[in-house]
């Protein structure tokens, strides 16, 4: 596929992009008063200075691009007032993130990202000329970069990763679309020296393996009266926290449990933290089928030390349940999901467990079975036995859970220290570009 190829889609596809931004307004995935931020066209007016742009589609990019936006405040940039962070998103959750940062005082502006139609994009950037443009995500549009690189914006591909499937997408049918559009980009942080190699393959000429920046993450707050609250009848019970969980997997939760009555072990309590707590009911109902209570947050209940099972389904308290897990599952991980980001659970120094599905974070769970503070199961006929009996070992051993969450704790920091490398490098280009403006 050439970028002549990919246009020409493009001019198809506008003609169905009003009807379908209408049917994501009736869902609730678009915000009606900025819908004209996807055609490129904003209300808001650029401010007189310096410009860095972070992209991020989700939640997971939003995060990398506050991290890396912190990180280059504490290393200088926005001391002085001409000095702005423009951050654009997809989604209205990753937005929600965004605008409650700049509420608390980050130097920055809001948008959602256009759409990819080369007339939209241009229109974009005749607006907000950055000076720099900084993309962190796993799926690339090509116009958004390409036309970015040619109007002499640096850009900039930081936390840089492909799933397997676009990977075979662009070494593929993408091939001559990804010489295209890599070939212009000025630099590469790739997340690991596979995906290193990855984008030198595909045409990008200054390429580095540096890190995640999804690794740090900001630490979520915790409530300390709600830690109470879940501890203060619970005895010594171990903790097991399955952050985030996608439908099959409460299930495997059940399997535990089942394992733990079998052995008589009742000093365990499985708190369940659902992905999307619209679940809430469906999720009550499985557990209470199988024999078990289950008590959940969203009714003002807590467990006690009878309880196998609590209901974590309100939303804004899982820094509070990390606080107080012996061992977490990061979910999504057990089902074809892609996984979630265990840097949350290692900045808490907890030890970590995950499934073979990592793919939206491959990068930081490496990073940890190295540092020895989680394991991994891997992708075989058994795998859901081996996931519940690991997790069996692993309440039976404190001693390798202290460890464990020790070693996590170290790798988050490592985590740090290259974030802080990687902001350090982007301003040195911003620098060497002003220079070089200067001159002309």
């Amino acid at each position: 596929m050439s970028l002549t190829t990919y246009n020409s889609i493009w001019e198809l596809v506008k003609f169905i992009l009003k009807p379908y931004l209408e049917r994501r307004i009736k869902k609730g995935k678009e915000d009606i008063h900025r819908i004209n931020e996807r055609y490129g066209i904003s209300k808001k007016s650029r401010p007189n200075g310096t410009l860095i742009w972070l992209h991020g589609t989700s939640v997971g990019e939003s995060v990398a691009a506050l991290a890396l936006a912190n990180s280059m405040k504490k290393n200088g940039f926005g001391k002085h007032n001409n000095e702005f962070f423009l951050l654009t998103t997809n989604t209205l959750s990753a937005a929600k993130l965004i605008k409650d940062k700049i509420k608390k005082g980050l130097p920055a502006i809001h948008q959602y990202h256009p759409y990819d139609h080369p007339k939209f994009v241009l229109r974009f950037l005749k607006h907000w000329q950055p000076n720099m443009a900084v993309f962190l995500e796993s799926d690339f549009w090509p116009n958004l970069i390409y036309l970015t690189s040619n109007a002499k914006i640096p850009t900039v591909l930081a936390s840089s990763q492909m799933s397997d499937k676009s990977a075979r997408f662009w070494t593929g049918l993408g091939y001559f679309l990804a010489k295209k559009v890599f070939g212009k980009v000025d630099h590469v942080l790739a997340v690991d020296p596979k995906q290193e190699a990855l984008f030198k393959k595909l045409g990008a000429a200054n390429v580095r393996s540096l890190t995640s920046l999804k690794s740090i993450a900001e630490k979520p707050p915790i409530n300390q009266n709600y830690i109470f609250n879940l501890k203060k009848n619970l005895g010594k019970k171990k903790i097991l926290l399955a952050a985030s969980t996608h439908p099959g997997e409460e299930e495997l939760m059940i399997k535990l449990a089942d394992l733990l009555r079998k052995n008589s072990e009742d000093n365990v309590l499985i708190i369940i933290a659902p992905r999307h707590i619209k679940r809430s009911l469906s999720i009550q109902n499985r557990v209470k089928a199988a024999g078990f209570d289950i008590k959940s947050r969203s009714k003002g209940e807590f467990p006690s030390k009878r309880d196998p099972f609590y209901l974590a389904d309100t939303m804004g308290e899982m820094g509070s349940l990390m606080e107080i897990a012996d061992l977490v599952y990061v979910a999504g991980s057990m089902v074809p999901a892609g996984g979630h980001s265990p840097s949350e659970a290692s900045q808490f120094g907890k030890p970590v467990i995950m499934g073979p599905h990592t793919e939206k974070c491959n990068a930081q769970i490496r990073d940890l079975i190295w540092s020895g503070g989680a394991i991994q199961i891997e992708k075989k006929n058994d795998m859901n036995e081996n996931f519940v009996d690991s997790i069996f070992e692993l309440l039976s051993n404190p001693e390798r859970l202290e460890d464990m969450g020790k070693n996590s704790l170290i790798a988050s920091g490592y985590a740090q220290q290259r974030a802080d490398e990687a902001s350090v490098y982007l301003l040195k280009l911003l620098k060497k570009q002003d220079k070089e403006k200067a001159t002309v």
